[in-house]
């Protein structure tokens, strides 16, 4: 059995930023230009810190803010769709999710402060809090993984909230009812090992067989559950409700066992 998912740490760590919509190809295809408004939005801040100017800090934060509210409209990501991506042929950023969105509020926050420590005329204490934002930053720039962002899974995951898989039982008395096995790995990987009456339809390959999903109930599951989670999605997105996220390999294959 492959060990690994074709979704990449820094397309994970997209997934967990709230882009769960979308297949590791349209991942891919936004990486860079994901990493435009946070890069551009952390020179503004360290250039408002080595001047130590509280109101440039300000304007910073009220970027961060504007975007929590109205999330196609972040002036970074305007500025990327409508002007810097047609340097480079890339296409447009879609709306933030509610998990980015949380970020871009807590850096405004984090920027606030910062600028109320220059005004009172607390510059080591503002550096302190700026340059922590900026060490938070670097990391989502270099790898997409945002602290705030794994900190609300967890917190959903706590609460019960998060997208988990159906549970096993459900499973079992889907299968029994006569629900599909639906394998959305690669061909390559569902050739070196899957499961006995799955069939294989890869994610990249969904939007080609909405029929069959419409026509019957489907159990999806992946290597690491994250492509099944992300088939669901954009199931569910194409008006699919009969398609339920069995998870990971080896959830699935326990789940033929039982029902052996």
């Amino acid at each position: 059995m492959a060990k690994t998912c074709d979704l990449s740490f820094q397309q994970r760590s997209l997934f967990q930023q709230g882009y769960q919509r979308f297949s590791s190809a349209e991942l891919k295809q936004l990486e860079w230009g994901l990493r435009f408004t946070p890069a551009a939005c952390s020179l503004l801040t360290l250039l408002a810190l080595v001047y130590q100017s509280p109101y440039g800090l300000l304007v910073v934060a009220s970027l961060g803010v504007w975007a929590f509210f109205f999330p196609a409209k972040h002036p970074m990501d305007l500025i990327y769709n409508h002007g810097v991506r047609h340097l480079f042929g890339a296409i447009a950023l879609p709306e933030n999710p509610l998990q980015r969105r949380l970020a871009c509020f807590a850096a405004g926050i984090m920027n606030s402060v910062a600028a109320l420590l220059l005004l009172m005329q607390l510059p080591m204490a503002a550096w302190i809090v700026g340059g922590s934002l900026l060490v938070l930053q670097v990391v989502v720039i270099s790898t997409h993984f945002c602290t705030l962002s794994w900190m609300y899974e967890g917190l959903m995951r706590m609460l019960g909230k998060w997208h988990a898989p159906v549970a096993l039982h459900e499973a079992k008395a889907l299968l029994d009812r006569g629900a599909l096995l639906v394998d959305v790995r690669s061909p390559n990987e569902f050739a070196r090992e899957s499961i006995s009456g799955a069939i294989n339809l890869p994610l990249e390959e969904l939007h080609q067989h909405l029929d069959k999903f419409k026509e019957a109930t489907c159990l999806l599951f992946c290597n690491s559950g994250a492509r099944s989670h992300l088939a669901q999605q954009k199931l569910a997105g194409a008006g699919v409700r009969e398609a339920f996220n069995l998870g990971a390999f080896g959830r699935a294959k326990s789940l033929l066992e039982v029902a052996g």
